[in-house]
């Protein structure tokens, strides 16, 4: 009696190796369960997060707008044939690229101090881009700004649009999800995006899609980085809402021959969007 007694203590002081290994596989499964909608919820987090980032940037984009007559940043290679293109360093206070620190970012400041005196980190950073310091660029066409004027930055199929005062708003391009491509000399893990997107591309599906991204980095295709948010990306247009879309609902196939492509036209770089709106191979 007592040798049973003892061995029912012994068998009852700890779990058995049967015990154990139910326990653990039972544990395996909640984590494969539970953790695909674990990481759709960190993913969803980041995504919110960038809206907010991109909203941010509107309202300092509107900022700017009431303390300059309702123009936005014409975004100049330079401001005078003595200036170099991209403005004077250390501070570069004499260039009218937005993302200077001087410009837009005046009314949202940067986090991080960068090597140009522009725009970095903070709400400039998206959570989704581990490497990139700032992840937004500037439509070029929503500068405002005629090529055939002074310094201006060249484009091509577009034309320029006040976004502030320009009809149908909603449709038009202010600031999107970009390639950062630029290495910078205060940050040398980070990278920042170029200032302005859109400039070339003989259509509009190769604005989005094909036109070639390089610098540090790349090359990329297309000005528009759709690759941050599992296929979708943040867009901030004129009328200041911001929108996630997917490719497809960027570009499709042309009706009339389904191996080229065209722009849906629910994102306009300019009100010429029609008119270059042109079937273009994949």
């Amino acid at each position: 009696m007592k040798r049973e007694v003892t061995a029912m203590k012994r068998r009852g002081s700890g779990f058995t190796l049967i015990e154990l290994l139910v326990v653990v596989s039972i544990i395996a499964l909640l984590i494969s369960i539970l953790l695909p909608s674990l990481n759709k919820a960190r993913d969803q987090s980041k995504l919110v997060v960038c809206m907010s980032n991109l909203k941010q940037i509107g309202m300092g984009f509107t900022l700017y707008a009431d303390d300059n007559l309702q123009q936005p940043p014409p975004n100049q290679l330079r401001v005078d044939a003595a200036a170099p293109i991209g403005g004077t360093p250390p501070d570069f206070r004499d260039s009218t690229w937005w993302y200077y620190n001087h410009m837009v970012p005046r009314f949202i400041p940067s986090r991080e101090k960068s090597g140009t005196n522009s725009a970095f980190g903070g709400v400039f950073r998206c959570p989704a881009d581990k490497i990139a310091g700032r992840a937004y660029s500037m439509n070029i066409f929503a500068s405002n700004y005629d090529q055939t004027k002074p310094f201006a930055t060249a484009y091509a199929r577009g034309k320029p649009f006040n976004p502030f005062s320009v009809k149908s708003s909603q449709l038009y391009l202010l600031v999107g999800e970009a390639h950062a491509i630029f290495s910078d000399s205060e940050n040398p893990s980070w990278y920042g995006t170029r200032y302005v997107i859109g400039m070339e591309g003989s259509s509009v599906y190769r604005k989005f899609m094909k036109a070639t991204e390089q610098a540090q980095r790349g090359p990329f295709s297309g000005y528009i980085d759709f690759g941050k948010h599992k296929k979708r990306v943040n867009f901030l247009f004129a009328d200041q809402h911001v929108e996630t879309l997917r490719p497809t609902q960027v570009v499709e196939p042309d009706e009339a021959n389904p191996t080229r492509w065209i722009s849906t036209l629910r994102v306009q770089w300019s009100p010429e969007d029609p008119q270059w709106n042109l079937p273009t191979p994949q």
